[in-house]
């Protein structure tokens, strides 16, 4: 079974269990809710964990877990990520897609010269943004969006896009 990154456990909050989390998902609705099963990751296992409370504070989720109720219950927590499992991710509608299907892909241009490969997804206020490492070692940034990224083929392992000069 494959496993995705939701969020990591950076502190507690209170003396009544919750833990803050640092989210990297879009579905913190979903995700978090109570009764929801995830997965926190000890070494090379996962474990697993259920939701019990969930609320927002400060642009971070705070969870209490498992009906934990007590601080000393949860500090083991801290540091740890939170992961959700292949079966319970949402199914996507067409032209959406998961970071983790995106990361790892092949970059090429309209006359299909390879450019690079999608290091990294960066979340600006604007958008989002690909992180393409090109041959030569270097970073490009190019704006995710349909004037500058022309084609995804997940089957292939390939984007196209349209770079414009200077953008490379």
């Amino acid at each position: 079974m494959e496993y995705y990154l939701v969020g990591t456990i950076v502190a507690t909050h209170g003396i009544k269990g919750e833990l803050k989390v640092k989210i990297e998902t879009s579905f913190l609705e979903e995700r978090f809710k109570k009764g929801n099963k995830l997965y926190l990751k000890n070494n090379q296992s996962y474990q697993e964990i259920i939701i019990s409370s969930y609320r927002m504070h400060k642009q971070m989720a705070l969870i209490t877990i498992n009906h934990l109720e007590n601080i000393n219950d949860v500090l083991e927590y801290v540091g740890k990520d939170i992961y959700v499992d292949s079966l319970s991710r949402e199914n996507l509608q067409e032209n959406d897609f998961y970071y983790s299907e995106i990361i790892g892909l092949m970059v090429f241009d309209e006359e299909h010269n390879l450019l690079g490969k999608v290091s990294d997804i960066m979340e600006v206020p604007q958008g989002e943004i690909l992180v393409i490492t090109k041959q030569d070692g270097k970073e490009a940034l190019v704006p995710f969006v349909g004037e500058y990224v022309k084609k995804i083929d997940l089957k292939k392992g390939l984007i196209e896009i349209s770079p414009i000069e200077g953008l490379l």
